[in-house]
């Protein structure tokens, strides 16, 4: 059978050598006929098949017990969100094992409906009990995170991870966070470097901040931010 099969393939590339060599032109026209026919045979699969797909979702709507069936599976196999993926330690900018007494925050996360990206809930008072928050509706148009003369680009979402959630604190803690974690970034922050963010909000404008040690931050609402 292979034998067959192997025979069968060289034959079709010789042929397929020999017309094109020969008869350049004949060679042209079968490929374009081929290829205009293989086209209109799948327009007309799709056709037929999303013609089928209506004649069997009208059939199962008439049916309350294929109805329910169908509803079950959906169900069965919708993934679900706000399952709790892991509860993460920081300290110094730094991941760290499980010891709240030496955290500067903790990053709660869960997947969101798609089951593909993460959220993650900043968690500043350490006895604070771990809990859901609702996404905020506020997007920047930039963050921008300068560090002495560096300049980096902050994404507070990406198809992996969303930090616009309502409640969030963005300080400098999770920045330097963000910078070795995100940026992957291991550059030594000394306490003498200017550290600061510059935001393009979604109204267009431009806020800019300075951290130092009187804890500045922004603090995400549901439709609007706070400089503090």
């Amino acid at each position: 059978m292979l034998t067959t099969l192997l025979r069968t393939g060289v034959l079709a590339i010789l042929l397929n050598d020999y017309l094109k060599r020969n008869y350049p032109e004949k060679y042209q026209e079968l490929i374009v006929t081929f290829s205009y026919n293989l086209i209109y045979l799948y327009s007309r699969v799709q056709i037929l098949y999303m013609n089928l797909i209506k004649v069997v979702n009208k059939k199962i709507e008439e049916n309350p017990n294929l109805l329910k069936m169908r509803n079950d599976l959906d169900s069965l196999m919708k993934p679900k969100s706000g399952i709790l993926t892991m509860l993460e330690y920081v300290r110094n900018g730094n991941l760290v094992d499980k010891n709240v007494e030496e955290c500067d925050f903790m990053i709660y996360s869960w997947l969101d409906d798609s089951k593909s990206c993460l959220n993650k809930k900043l968690m500043y008072d350490l006895k604070e009990p771990s809990s859901f928050s609702e996404v905020s509706d506020i997007k920047f148009f930039l963050v921008e995170l300068k560090i002495g003369d560096n300049k980096h680009k902050v994404e507070l979402k990406t198809n992996d991870f969303n930090y616009y959630l309502v409640g969030n604190k963005f300080t400098k803690e999770f920045f330097t966070y963000y910078l070795r974690e995100h940026l992957k970034n291991n550059d030594e922050v000394k306490d003498d470097d200017k550290f600061s963010i510059k935001i393009i909000d979604h109204d267009v404008n431009t806020v800019e901040l300075d951290f130092t040690h009187q804890n500045e931050s922004i603090l995400l609402g549901k439709n609007g931010y706070n400089k503090s």
